[in-house]
């Protein structure tokens, strides 16, 4: 019943014990941060705003449409990026800007529609819970 082990035989199986638990809190960290990453895209597909006029390089909803999240892991790091495909506009829709027109003169301002500070403070709060829960 009583097995006896030697000091060396204690630290390895006490190694292997610790081994195995960080590998499992870093994979549910990282299983979390994809979770998080994907539901910020999604939120930022709903709270982004539409195109409303005619252009033929601006189609109707393409901004909302093209938030992607990329995962890369590289030697034990795991990097989420999370951006908009269409590119570009996120600074100018978020922050406002000047308006000009043809003779770069300015003819007024756009107002800010802020959409990715709401999403990461969402996104910031869930990584605080998932940091809690592990």
């Amino acid at each position: 019943m009583n097995e006896i082990i030697t000091p060396d035989e204690f630290v390895e199986a006490l190694a292997e014990a610790t081994r195995t638990m960080t590998e499992e809190v870093v994979e549910e960290m990282e299983n979390g941060l994809v979770d998080i990453a994907n539901n910020a895209v999604e939120e930022l597909k709903r709270l982004s705003p539409v195109y409303k006029g005619s252009s033929k390089k601006l189609k109707k909803g393409d901004y909302r449409k093209k938030w992607r999240c990329i995962v890369e892991k590289e030697r034990g790091v795991t990097r989420v990026t999370i951006y908009n495909a269409k590119g570009g506009l996120t600074h100018l829709l978020e922050n406002g800007h000047v308006v000009r027109n043809g003779t770069k003169r300015v003819v007024g301002n756009a107002d800010p529609i802020p959409h990715i500070s709401i999403v990461n403070e969402h996104a910031e709060k869930e990584l605080d819970k998932l940091m809690e829960g592990l």
